[in-house]
């Protein structure tokens, strides 16, 4: 047995054999994350060579290393994970990839110059132990071993407990494919405490959420595999109001995946530990949230399970701007009910006409440039397009000739409406065989107006689609390459992809779509032919960062200039078919309210909303918000549908305290 005892004879505590825990969600990432609010930086899977370098990067920006656990990710390879907080604390000091002999004679080194152990990580590489540790500069009375069994942990737990002591750190290991555990302990008063070592990860499971029960929290956390069956062992205090979430026993592709999904909701990664496991490596993390108060976590949670559970939601995410930072991103059920896939924060969904505020921004932003103006014509020889989809002598009626960008933009065209059903019906659910240059060849020449282009408003699915024939004839490039050029490469969104028709044709990381009436529908649209006006497919924190490009507010530098940006949010002056008003500007609707910009958008599987407003809502008093979200499925009845307007203003509005961070 190896043991390391602090130059002040000390004791610790240790308590029984038994917890394992899980409360939340885990923390992961190849790549950096910093929240604004308090910087931090966590890295996985990481060479030693890798992870000295990050070390290194990142204490020179003046990040201390919290967290680190060495882990073998292949045989006789030894990995890390870890992670730095940019804060202030006592002198500290950090060794990794120390054998135990090692790991003694550094220990005896830093206690003689009064530095104590605060992490002491263990791990197998090969069979042999090897140790990670952070020191700290501290007065504290303490103890700590390493290289204990079982049951030597347990008499060494029950005897420093005894004296006053407590358990603030342990690492379970294997040496050799025995059980050993490295533990430090602290003569200190703190909130009431309990450990446990040497469980499965169904005790774990089981006692987790009976402590979490009685009030307590997962401070640390551990495992190993003892003879082909994972071991956790962990630390849990009493009380505490922050918000908190941990995991246990993820595999890496979970870890990446959900670190993105807890950052996004203001969680920060406290600890994470990392050991061999079936079938790869494993984490446990453990998270707090110092950014939003327990009660608003709880309104926005069941404001929105409440809303899905109502409308049999299989999934849906949302994110929230507030200032032009993104301050709460979050996604609930599933992305694949077939799958039993969870939603995630990075899927994206079709958005369906939530493309035309896109769309329109593009075209403004060619009007603002001076390559087109919203009064040129379309079609016909003097038009933008001439005749590049039928003669005009052959159009079905000569007013097509009179139809002007602005036309197009705010759905004044003439008809090409979207009530469906008759030969004046939105074209684009029509002739479903031909391309979308086809379509417009066949609609000029089969297709009549039903009103003087200008003079009524009538909504287009169809007139969008030309808009994205102007885009590419105008700058010589693919609607999708001009607008990734001009439109989402510049906000920094870069999930932005137009969809495929059918399941099989779904992108990477796009969820399902489910439709109740059938569950083929979603997948019988030609939604690549919709492309301008509704085949986006994007993640709702991509649409609200594309869309901060284009609010109006001072806090993210707008793609428009002020002028240009006021004529796209001007209702038109032209009445709805039965006399009515309508607040419909170019591409985005508008009521005076906020001023509220917003756009709504629905095909079978996938209803979505953008809602711009600058008025002050909620008991905070905030204003200047921006927000977005989509779900993956839809009802057989349009009006049982999810109501995703009146969800997000009950989220807003619900909400007492929004922080000032940025999670983009």
């Amino acid at each position: 047995m190896h043991r390391t005892i602090a130059h002040r004879r000390t004791r610790a505590a240790l308590l029984g054999a038994n917890a394992a825990v899980v409360l939340g969600l885990g923390l992961g990432a190849s790549d950096a994350l910093a929240g604004q609010y308090d910087p931090w930086v966590a890295r996985h899977g990481l060479s030693a060579a890798q992870y000295q370098a990050e070390f290194d990067k990142w204490t020179r920006q003046g990040y201390r290393l919290t967290s680190v656990s060495g882990y073998e990710q292949q045989r006789g390879s030894e990995s890390y994970a870890a992670i730095w907080e940019k804060r202030q604390g006592p002198a500290w000091q950090a060794r990794h990839g120390l054998s135990a002999a090692q790991y003694q004679t550094t220990f005896n080194t830093l206690t003689r110059q009064g530095y104590r152990p605060v992490v002491v990580n263990g791990n197998s590489v090969n069979g042999r132990a090897k140790f990670a540790a952070i020191f700290e500069k501290s007065n504290v009375r303490f103890v700590a071993r390493h290289g204990l069994t079982s049951s030597a942990y347990q008499a060494q737990f029950n005897s420093l407990t005894r004296r006053g002591y407590r358990l603030t750190h342990v690492s379970g290991y294997t040496e050799n494919g025995a059980a050993r555990y490295a533990a430090v302990f602290e003569q200190r008063g703190g909130p009431a405490w309990r450990a446990v070592h040497g469980q499965t990860s169904q005790q774990y499971q089981a006692t987790f959420n009976r402590l979490a029960a009685q009030g307590f929290r997962v401070t640390k956390v551990s495992g190993t595999t003892v003879a082909g069956t994972p071991r956790y062992a962990a630390i849990f205090e009493a009380g505490g109001t922050t918000p908190w979430t941990a995991r246990h026993g993820i595999d890496a592709a979970e870890y990446q995946a959900t670190v993105t999904d807890q950052q996004r909701q203001g969680f920060r990664p406290l600890q994470v530990h990392a050991f061999a496991g079936p079938g790869g490596p494993r984490f446990s993390t453990v998270w707090e949230n110092r950014a939003f108060s327990g009660a608003d976590l709880q309104h926005i949670d069941t404001t929105v399970t409440n809303a899905m559970k109502g409308a049999g939601v299989t999934g849906l995410s949302f994110a929230i701007a507030h200032k032009g930072r993104l301050v709460f991103a979050k996604s609930y059920g599933q992305a694949d009910a077939a799958k039993g896939t969870p939603m995630r924060t990075t899927h994206r969904m079709r958005i369906a006409s939530l493309s035309k505020p896109f769309t329109a921004l593009e075209v403004m932003r060619l009007v603002e440039a001076g390559r087109i103006a919203l009064t040129d014509k379309v079609f016909g020889k003097d038009g933008l397009l001439g005749e590049t989809f039928a003669a005009q002598k052959d159009f079905k009626d000569a007013r097509v000739a009179d139809i002007t960008v602005r036309d197009l933009l705010q759905h004044t065209a003439g008809g090409w409406d979207n009530d469906g059903g008759d030969g004046t019906a939105d074209p684009m659910f029509l002739q479903t065989d031909l391309s979308a240059d086809k379509l417009i060849g066949w609609v000029l020449q089969n297709v009549g107006l039903e009103f003087a282009p200008g003079t009524t408003h009538q909504y287009s699915n169809f007139g969008y689609s030309v808009l994205g024939r102007i885009i590419e004839k105008v700058t010589g490039k693919s609607y999708a390459a001009a607008m990734r050029d001009d439109v989402f490469a510049p906000s920094g969104a870069d999930s932005f992809a137009i969809g495929g028709d059918t399941l099989v044709a779904r992108l990477p990381d796009e969820a399902a779509y489910h439709h109740a009436g059938a569950q083929t529908a979603p997948y019988t649209m030609k939604v690549g032919r919709m492309d301008a006006h509704g085949g986006w497919v994007a993640t709702p924190v991509d649409v609200v960062r594309t869309a901060l490009r284009v609010d109006g507010f001072a806090t993210v530098p707008d793609l428009l200039g002020a002028g240009p940006l006021a004529t796209m949010t001007t209702p038109t002056t032209a009445k709805m078919p039965d006399g009515s008003s309508t607040n419909y500007a170019l591409g985005f609707d508008t009521n005076a309210e906020g001023p509220n910009w917003f756009h709504t958008g629905y095909l079978d599987g996938s209803p979505s909303i953008l809602v711009r407003t600058g008025a002050k809502y909620g008991p905070s008093g905030s204003d200047e918000f921006v927000w977005s979200a989509t779900a993956n499925s839809t009802t057989a009845k349009r009006e049982d549908n999810v109501n995703l307007d009146g969800l997000m203003w009950d989220v807003v509005k619900g909400v007492k305290a929004w922080p000032a961070h940025d999670l983009f």
